[in-house]
């Protein structure tokens, strides 16, 4: 028994003809009797009676005709339920950010959507860098900022912009200190996110060719939160360029002479890359970022 038994059924129960009722479902009257035949042969008893003049239900026939209608209804209902899911699905767009939403440029972003994209729901959640790729990958965000190319199965990371990361010294710290020598730059205090930070990772390799390597004391997850131990004098970070030299211009910094570079990237499934809304989220980062479409192709 299927839901076609019993859309039939019901349209012989009032057509009350065989003819009539097949053009109702577009069948023709052989495949519209096979229909009711089928059925009646499941259930184990007529539903109609054969008449001369068309097709007379049985009692039992009346009886099933109100949960036919209500199966017929409700496979509808399920039907109809199911499709606006998927458009509310597939219209929201949750967003990873992992730095500050103006350095990300947000608000433009936002409003290339609305105008390019009106049907798009955006939603922010903060983020991390690495853990950008689990939480793809669970679901909880669709597409993320990260910095870094990080080369996970599975997951796209696509070019935006080359940031540039500055060494951010401790006014205090950095008396004394002289430009180009890495090995008493190492032995000060250094504030650290994780290991594997793409900042990090940066400041290793150009550490790594004077043979030295940082001397981490303090320990943050969070962009913000270094920058404001950096201030307080607590220790030496990586920043962007931008952050480092508003720290400088305020006095509580000294920055080193000689930056670094990490890419920015937007990582998204690579199976879901070009769908919607993911597809109108990447052609507005280009835009607003000024990413040549030859370079993320």
């Amino acid at each position: 028994m299927d839901i076609r038994n019993l859309q039939c059924f019901v349209a012989v129960a009032f057509a009350g003809n065989l003819t009539r009722a097949a053009e109702t479902v577009f069948l023709s009257q052989s495949a519209m009797s096979g229909q009711i035949k089928q059925l009646e042969e499941t259930l184990g008893y007529p539903l109609f009676e054969r008449q001369a003049r068309g097709m007379l239900m049985t009692p039992e026939g009346e009886a099933l005709l109100p949960y036919a209608r209500a199966a017929i209804q409700a496979m509808e209902d399920f039907r109809v339920r199911g499709e606006g899911l998927k458009r509310t699905a597939s219209s929201r767009l949750v967003i990873g950010l992992n730095s500050d939403p103006a350095f990300l440029r947000m608000a433009e972003l936002a409003r290339i959507m609305r105008a390019g994209a009106p049907g798009v729901q955006p939603s922010f959640i903060v983020s991390q860098s690495r853990y950008t790729a689990a939480s793809l990958r669970s679901g909880e965000m669709h597409v993320g900022f990260r910095f870094g190319l990080w080369n996970e199965e599975g997951v796209h990371d696509e070019y935006v912009a080359s940031v540039p990361l500055v060494i951010a010294v401790p006014t205090a710290l950095a008396e004394g200190l002289v430009p180009g020598d890495w090995r008493a730059l190492a032995a000060l205090p250094w504030i650290y996110t994780f290991r594997g930070c793409p900042f990090h990772v940066a400041l290793r390799q150009r550490m790594s060719a004077f043979g030295v390597e940082p001397n981490p004391v303090e320990q943050t997850v969070d962009e913000a939160i270094m920058r404001e131990l950096v201030a307080e004098g607590m220790g030496v970070a990586v920043l962007r360029e931008d952050e480092g030299r508003r720290l400088a211009a305020a006095g509580l910094a000294v920055l080193w002479p000689e930056s670094l570079q990490v890419p920015l990237c937007l990582s998204f499934l690579e199976a879901q890359g070009a769908r919607s809304p993911i597809r109108e989220f990447r052609d507005a980062v280009r835009t607003v970022w000024d990413v040549d479409r030859r370079m993320v192709a």
